[in-house]
């Protein structure tokens, strides 16, 4: 409690009343002291735990130490969180949630704090930050950006310049990124075909049918079927 003039106005003093009697002043430091007890516990995060509710501070100091002292990044991602329940825009939890994310293996989490952390290391004028951020969703969108060329480029090739060899060849690039592609090994198959290498599309259709079913997508199991009834 702030000792001004006004505080003592607000708490009843009067340069003209009659001194209080000792009961009185007793009960005055005790109410004085309960006020400060409650204002320590909220906040202060040592205090806090005594409740059972560890306070944003004493949390992202059990974090960092999962993180960084024991290599216990899932543990680490559990106290971040707790701080970010209390505190949605907590800067360093938001951070430290997102790297000890991507250390923990789970780098589709992780994303979407990121993205979350990029804007505000912005706002904050963060450059260090900001470019962290960037170059972990640049990593992220890498790959699927690369897929989505080389498939655009194949399918280029393979419908509007009428090359099914340049085709195939985009389509393979896209497989050794991510070979269970549905749409790449489908094309790849047609651009083989399409190329006069039936006997090289056969393994891909069966490829194909599989993926089909699984996705429950009957018109591409329908053709491929066709396809398999045919000689390779």
């Amino acid at each position: 409690m702030n000792d001004t003039p006004k505080s003592r106005r607000l708490a009843g003093g009067s340069a003209t009343r009659e001194p209080p009697d000792r009961a009185s002043l007793l009960i005055g430091v005790l109410l004085v002291a309960l006020v400060v007890a409650a204002y320590g516990l909220k906040t202060n995060p040592g205090l806090a735990e005594v409740t059972g509710k560890p306070g944003e501070e004493a949390l992202m100091k059990r974090g960092l130490d999962a993180l960084h002292t024991q290599n216990d990044p899932a543990t680490a991602a559990l106290r971040f969180r707790e701080v970010l329940a209390q505190n949605p825009r907590h800067y360093g939890a938001t951070f430290q949630l997102a790297t000890a994310l991507d250390r923990a293996g789970r780098p589709d989490d992780a994303t979407g704090y990121w993205e979350k952390m990029l804007p505000m290391a912005e706002a904050a004028k963060d450059q260090e930050t900001a470019a962290t951020a960037r170059r972990r969703l640049q990593a992220r969108a890498g790959p699927a950006s690369d897929e989505a060329t080389l498939m655009k480029t194949g399918l280029d090739d393979l419908y509007t310049r009428h090359d099914p060899g340049a085709a195939a060849d985009q389509f393979r690039k896209v497989l050794e990124r991510n070979p269970t592609h549905y749409g790449a090994t489908y094309q790849l198959a047609t651009a083989l075909d399409r190329g006069g290498k039936p006997a090289e599309a056969h393994p891909l259709w069966e490829k194909v049918l599989t993926m089909a079913e699984g996705y429950k997508d009957k018109a591409t199991a329908d053709t491929a079927r066709a396809r398999l009834a045919q000689n390779p």
